[in-house]
């Protein structure tokens, strides 16, 4: 890949993004108003100690919820890049200049992702600094962040080369996304049996990035349940990517 393309692609569609302030709005800014309003209605409605070593223990449920929840559907934002600059107005344009179709795919899906990385930064430091919520180790918690990231990035990608509707992908993203953060455990409890405990702790990206934030820090502390939140979205992510360059090669063509 010649390098000097990819990084002029690469602040090209950052640009893009970050002039996006409804997406700014919705996956940074609502996560936190969200956590805020749900935490202050729980901590008024329970009778247990919320507050464990200084942290607030529904803050911390709740926004671990949240971010995860969001990133996983922060892939949307490169749905338009791939819908307009690659299937319909810019298509011709683009392919008649001297940077390869694949390079400029690559720049767009890396970008997209980068600025998730960020706006999950911002949530945890946000939600850390002034809502007591409890992390564990920020480390660990950052790689969540940049291996959710891409998984959502490529899962997105995936979606819209399957559907070739971007209504129709931000409708499936939606819909996965909400259907892994209640099997996470986010929305209410769930059984005590084989099945749902293994949904809730290493079922699904959402499931193993949470395992591994709360197995970095007092919450649930696990070397062996870090490594299998880290490297099970991993795996999935080298699973996915090869899908989409399977398919990226076909639909881009």
């Amino acid at each position: 890949m010649n390098l000097s393309m990819f990084t002029i692609a690469f602040r090209h569609y950052f640009k893009r993004i970050t002039r996006d302030k409804l997406g700014i709005l919705i996956f940074t800014v609502i996560p936190i108003v969200i956590t805020a309003i749900l935490s202050y209605i729980y901590s008024n409605n329970t009778d247990e100690a919320i507050i464990v070593n200084g942290y607030n223990m529904v803050t911390t449920h709740i926004s671990i919820g949240m971010l995860l929840l969001f990133q996983l559907n922060g892939g949307l934002y490169v749905l338009h890049y791939l819908n307009n600059d690659f299937v319909k107005d810019m298509k011709w344009r683009l392919k008649s200049t001297p940077v390869p179709t694949h390079i400029l795919a690559f720049a767009a899906l890396a970008s997209c992702a980068v600025f998730m990385i960020i706006q999950g930064i911002l949530v945890v430091g946000f939600t850390s600094l002034f809502m007591e919520a409890y992390w564990g180790n920020y480390i660990v918690t950052l790689a969540v962040i940049i291996l959710v990231a891409i998984f959502s990035v490529l899962l997105n990608v995936m979606f819209f080369f399957l559907v070739k509707k971007v209504s129709l992908t931000e409708t499936l993203s939606w819909v996965s996304a909400w259907l892994m953060a209640a099997l996470g455990g986010l929305m209410f409890d769930l059984p005590q049996n084989a099945f749902f405990i293994f949904m809730r702790e290493y079922g699904s990206p959402f499931a193993l990035g949470q395992t591994a934030i709360k197995a970095s820090g007092f919450l649930a502390p696990s070397i062996s349940d870090i490594i299998i939140g880290l490297v099970g979205i991993a795996v999935i992510i080298v699973i996915l990517g090869l899908i989409v360059i399977r398919l990226g090669r076909r639909k881009l063509a």
